[in-house]
């Protein structure tokens, strides 16, 4: 029983009649229907007592129940209403009574305070049951149940995918490892395929320098015998004579075989040289592979996300339709005076061999550009040097060394011309008037590869990045990630500068590691990304017209047109016509007539010639 300091609640144990009456009035005998009770007093009380209650001061703060939400009657608690839950405010009364009003569980001193003096109050007893039988209670005890299974579903699911992620991670280092035995057993193999070569060489000249030096012994054996026999014959005038004629022939027999032997003295020389592909390999920053997020694994929303992917599928189905009407506007929207080169057929003209006796390898042509008077000139990656040929009479003219393996070359004004020396991290300035002579050099910070010319700045591949610079290699602007922070390149290779009509010129950037050709402002903005599965390791270009140019698919074998308004490309060339692994094109818009340089290693029908088409 709860009680109030200074009064305690007289509750009778008779009939149910004196619990009904004014429990105050009662106890001096009168029988009084009461108007109120006191939960806390546990006490009905009529409206005389009532007020009396309210307004006496330990008792005012009490939240009297009228007539319509006091209880019928009164009793004391059974042992099914006894209460051990204490309150979490109030830890020294139990929690007894709930308010309807705020749908709260409260003790006595809870029902004391102001906020529920005017809230409807039934004891817990009074609630519970009908609570247990209702909705509320029957949703809990199912919520409860199915929050459990899907407890126990997630578990389940996430242990699932930490097994999948053990074995993807076993997965993924099995093949890397299995990819890197194949390159070990690959290296390994042409690693004693050298050491083989070199010993057979080796082996070989110094079978013909014992056998040379073997007759140079000889030889001087030869000459001190006939010194000797000249000797004894001294003082016998007659002999001297026959023995000297005898001896004339033989030293002209002698000196015949000492000009044979010193011509045979001369054995190739050899020396390696490291592959050019194997040096870029190296330098990529991902070279041996890399790892690719795929769709991620997750235990929950498993419906949400095929819903979303349906979605993103109708998003991309219609953006494709739009880009096929564009195309088509584009397609129509064309000059009538441009030709359209996508259905050009050519016709193969003899090749170009540029391969000279001083050269020690098989040529690496790695560019081929037009100069004026009908004269190419190409980057011999190498053999360390520039050719000049002359198409007149397709005949090689002139050749210099440079300092070290070149890549690629583009014209400057005054008949000048820049080279990409990558080992040295250099640009070679050379002069192209008569033959090809070198100039100053400028130092750069990287492997630099693909290179041309704009309003007297020069732009610049680097593994990862191209750049904008001055004629003295000063940098100012660079660009190597996308809008999003992503890396825009991987092996940016070649690169050239186009411009039409009174448009501002745009760079296009071909990239072996994403087999993409990226469009840039001559501010590095990226302006257009084109990719294709005809096109493979892209390389050179050319421009071929007005919004043309032709792209070298070095790993797809063909030459391409890409038709930059529209995004189409289209094989011109490919196998049949005798492209293999072009690495360079140059486009005669005079003559019509395309250049083509070709490098397969150990080739030596595909990298010593230039391939020459007429367009039909």
């Amino acid at each position: 029983m709860d009680a109030v300091p200074g009064r305690k609640a007289q509750v009778t144990s008779g009939s149910a009649p004196d619990l009904t009456y004014c429990q105050p009035c009662a106890e001096d005998g009168k029988k009084i229907v009461p108007e109120a009770f006191c939960p806390v007093c546990k006490e009905f009380l009529c409206s005389t007592c009532a007020r009396v209650h309210r307004n006496q001061k330990i008792t005012k703060t009490h939240a009297l129940q009228d007539k319509d939400s006091m209880p019928s009657s009164f009793r004391e608690e059974s042992e099914d209403e006894k209460f051990n839950e204490t309150c979490h405010r109030h830890a020294q009364d139990f929690i007894k009574y709930y308010c309807l009003n705020h749908e709260a569980i409260l003790c006595g001193d809870c029902l004391a305070e102001k906020a529920h003096r005017l809230c409807n109050i039934e004891r817990v007893s009074q609630v519970s049951k009908r609570y247990k039988e209702g909705a509320e209670y029957n949703s809990l005890k199912t919520g409860l149940v199915q929050t459990a299974t899907d407890i126990g579903k997630l578990s389940h699911d996430m242990q699932a995918i930490m097994k999948s992620v053990d074995e993807e991670s076993l997965t993924n280092i099995n093949e890397l490892r299995k990819f890197r035995t194949e390159i070990n057993q690959y290296l390994d193999k042409r690693e004693n395929e050298l050491f083989a070569e070199i010993d057979q060489k080796k082996r070989t000249s110094k079978t013909l320098l014992n056998e040379l030096i073997s007759k140079c012994t000889n030889m001087k054996s030869s000459i001190e015998k006939l010194k000797s026999e000249l000797q004894a014959q001294n003082d016998n005038s007659n002999q001297i004579l026959i023995v000297g004629k005898r001896a004339i022939k033989e030293l002209a027999s002698l000196q015949a075989a000492l000009g044979e032997v010193s011509r045979r003295s001369k054995v190739p020389r050899y020396k390696f040289h490291r592959d050019p592909v194997i040096e870029q390999i190296k330098a990529a920053e991902n070279a041996i592979g890399r790892l690719e997020e795929g769709e991620s694994s997750s235990a929950l929303g498993q419906q949400h996300r095929q819903q979303q992917t349906k979605q993103e599928q109708r998003q991309q189905d219609t953006m494709q339709q739009h880009q096929k009407q564009i195309k088509a506007v584009l397609q129509k929207a064309r000059f009538s005076s441009r030709a359209d080169l996508s259905q050009a057929k050519f016709s193969r003209q003899p090749d170009i061999s540029v391969k000279t006796s001083g050269d020690t390898l098989h040529c690496g042509l790695t560019n081929v550009t037009l100069l004026t008077g009908d004269r190419l000139v190409l980057v011999d990656h190498t053999n360390c040097s520039l050719k000049l040929v002359d198409t007149m009479n397709n005949k090689l003219v002139s050749q210099v060394k440079l300092p070290s393996e070149p890549w690629d070359l583009c014209l400057l004004p005054g008949d000048r011309a820049a080279v990409t020396l990558p080992g040295l991290k250099k640009i070679q300035f050379v002069s192209t008037q008569e033959n090809v002579t070198l100039q100053d050099v400028v130092k750069l910070d990287g492997l630099c590869y693909g290179i041309d010319f704009c309003d007297d700045n020069l732009i610049v591949s680097f593994y990862g990045k191209v750049e904008l610079m001055d004629m003295k290699g000063k940098v100012k602007k660079s660009v190597e990630k996308d809008s999003s922070g992503k890396p825009l390149f991987q092996q940016p290779r070649y690169l050239t500068v186009t411009r039409v009509s009174q448009n501002p010129p745009v760079i296009y950037v071909t990239d072996w590691g994403t087999n993409t050709i990226t469009k840039l402002s001559i501010s590095l903005e990226v302006l257009q990304t084109y990719k294709d599965p005809v096109l493979k390791y892209p390389s050179g270009l050319a421009a071929m017209g007005d919004n043309q140019l032709l792209v070298c698919g070095w790993g797809s074998d063909n030459i391409l047109l890409l038709d930059t308004l529209t995004g189409e490309i289209t094989q011109l060339q490919g196998k049949e016509q005798g492209i293999e692994c072009p690495y360079s094109v140059a486009y005669c818009s005079l003559k019509k007539m395309i250049f083509v340089t070709c490098s397969q290693y150990d080739r030596s029908e595909l990298e010593n010639f230039v391939k020459v088409f007429n367009l039909v």
